[in-house]
């Protein structure tokens, strides 16, 4: 009898709480009622609603204390990030970050559900009994948040939904303001005649000024007639007095400055100074009215913010053909590089024995590095990489001029090919299609995967290091860099042998050069570590090892230059 007596009062209790809180749609009202009811049944005296607010990712979420009993946290209102056991119900110990709740004693958590979506957290603190809830305190616990979860969703919808109609009614009141000025102006923002025609009238037909000069410093050092009603010159001495304009000024009788007396003499009554910012960057002069009344505090009001609108309007105009020549530009990089990528190897070769790696970081859209690795027949390969001076478009072209040049000659490629003439040929190429201050650094050699050599020249280029038997040694045959001498000293190539385990690294000086915010350089040396630390790798993977170590190495640094990079091992 009494456990029945008992459960009718749970749920009279339980229809008396769902009413209370359907009452009012406040969030605060809301949660404050769960926590005291809960709290009150169960004797705790430590409780705080968590709303979620934010998905991290599958097992984390942010979310806001909203309300709290029984605590004095500075931090009401502030965030939690929680990764939250897959259980709806668990205790402090299953918290992965738990410092915050064991500082406030907070033991037991209560998942909250609006269907199938977690909209909230309950926690709780200890029993005053200390005693563990028992299974009909917990689904006590459970049903009362059930019937909660409607009304909390409600309210958390409500108050966005208030939030958004403030906004609203504030926008559109100063829509209502600015709309009739403002339309005209917009829809001319392309044509700067139109815009200025459009003040012309709208002066002529709200005040009867018929005359107006605009000054305007509009990235310039000094101020400059944007636009006059008729032809006017101001000696270099006025103009620099327009810098001390910074309030709206009315030329009413004799003036004691030589300046204003000037433009009062020419009939203008009104200076007006547009500011953005804390700058004033233009300055507007309006002549006297065809009534010959004067200007007030209202027109004055009304003409601010009209000038203001074609100012604006003005200053868009500029920007949008500066961002369309941006766009433009862009759009011309854009397709320069998919062209570069063209140049560059889409997939490198497969070679049997061996593993291979590269790759172009450019440090703009388009850059002059180059890199490429070329099947010549079914045991040799040809390796290239190459460094034009400079960066951007230049080089790019450039870049394009020495790809042409490789491949035009490896076309040829037969048992008589000699790798010393051909680079004499390219550099006498480069030489003569380019300029004294361009050059080029250029490497490339032919690994001959039968007998597992690798003859090379070297023109100028950053050794490329051949790690071999825990020693690194430097390929350094060759001459000078491409496009300096149009016959210089004769070209001589190298030759080493990879034995297993040998790993080749090509790099120009964007990796050996990048900086960290000291402006201290990577280094060959880090380089050359990096290889020996990660020799038992795929060639792939030191690759990525250095690549992340120069990513490192320059955080929060822009990129200098181009990076481009092979690896070649022998597996």
């Amino acid at each position: 009898m009494d456990d029945t007596f008992n459960k009718q009062l749970e749920l009279n209790s339980l229809i008396e709480f769902s009413q209370l809180i359907n009452t009012k749609l406040e969030l605060e009202f809301i949660l404050g009622n769960i926590l005291l009811s809960i709290m009150g049944k169960m004797m705790i005296t430590k409780g705080i609603l968590l709303i979620k607010t934010d998905s991290k990712n599958a097992g984390s979420a942010d979310f806001t204390i909203k309300a709290v009993k029984g605590l004095s946290l500075d931090n009401h209102g502030s965030r939690l990030t929680m990764n939250l056991p897959t259980e709806p119900i668990f205790e402090i110990e299953q918290l992965e970050n738990k410092s915050f709740f064991e500082e406030n004693r907070i033991r037991f958590f209560f998942k909250i559900y609006f269907i199938d979506k977690l909209i909230g957290v309950l926690c709780l603190g200890e029993k005053l009994t200390k005693k563990e809830l028992s299974k009909n305190e917990i689904l006590f616990i459970e049903t009362m948040l059930n019937l909660s979860s409607p009304t909390i969703e409600n309210s958390i919808r409500f108050d966005e939904i208030r939030k958004l109609n403030i906004s609203l009614s504030s926008q559109i009141q100063h829509l209502r303001t600015l709309f009739e000025l403002s339309k005209e102006f917009n829809t001319n923002f392309q044509d700067r005649s139109n815009i200025l025609r459009l003040l012309k009238y709208s002066l002529l037909g709200n005040f009867g000024i018929k005359d107006y000069i605009i000054f305007s410093r509009f990235r310039a050092d000094k101020f400059y007639v944007l636009e006059a009603g008729k032809e006017f010159i101001l000696d270099d001495d006025y103009i620099a007095e327009l810098g001390k304009i910074t309030e709206p000024e009315i030329l009413k009788g004799p003036q004691d400055n030589p300046f204003r007396q000037f433009m009062a003499d020419k009939g203008y009554r009104l200076l007006l100074p547009v500011t953005t910012g804390s700058t004033v960057d233009t300055i507007v002069c309006l002549a006297e009215k065809l009534n010959k009344s004067e200007y007030t505090i209202t027109d004055i009001q009304f003409l601010e913010s009209l000038i203001n609108l074609c100012i604006i309007s003005l200053d868009n105009t500029v920007l949008f053909n500066e961002y369309m020549d941006k766009q433009k530009i862009e759009s011309e990089l854009k397709i320069a590089r998919d062209i570069q990528l063209a140049l560059l190897p889409g997939k490198l070769p497969e070679i049997k024995g061996y593993s291979v790696s590269g790759c172009n970081i450019p440090a703009l859209q388009v850059g002059g590095d180059y890199f490429d690795v070329i099947k010549l027949c079914d045991t040799k390969y040809c390796f290239v990489i190459a460094d034009v001076s400079g960066k951007g478009t230049p080089a790019s072209l450039l870049m394009a001029n020495i790809q042409s040049a490789v491949h035009s000659f490896l076309k040829f490629y037969d048992d008589d090919f000699s790798i010393e003439e051909s680079t004499q040929k390219i550099n006498e190429l480069i030489y003569q299609n380019t300029n004294s201050e361009k050059f080029i650094t250029f490497f490339w050699g032919i690994l001959d995967v039968g007998k597992n050599t690798f003859e090379y020249v070297n023109a100028g280029h950053n050794y490329p290091y051949l790690l071999s038997d825990g020693n690194i040694t430097g390929l350094d045959k060759g001459g000078l860099m491409l496009g300096v001498l149009d016959e210089g000293p004769r070209y001589v190539s190298g030759t080493v042998g990879f034995k297993k385990g040998d790993v080749l690294i090509l790099y120009t000086d964007g990796a050996s050069e990048a900086r960290n915010g000291k402006k201290d350089e990577y280094s060959e040396d880090r380089i050359k570590d990096i290889v020996k630390n990660n020799s038992g790798l795929k060639a792939e993977d030191i690759q990525k090892k250095l690549l992340d170590d120069i990513a490192k190495f320059t955080e929060g640094e822009t990129q200098y230059d181009d990076i481009t990079l092979i690896v070649l091992k022998r597996e």
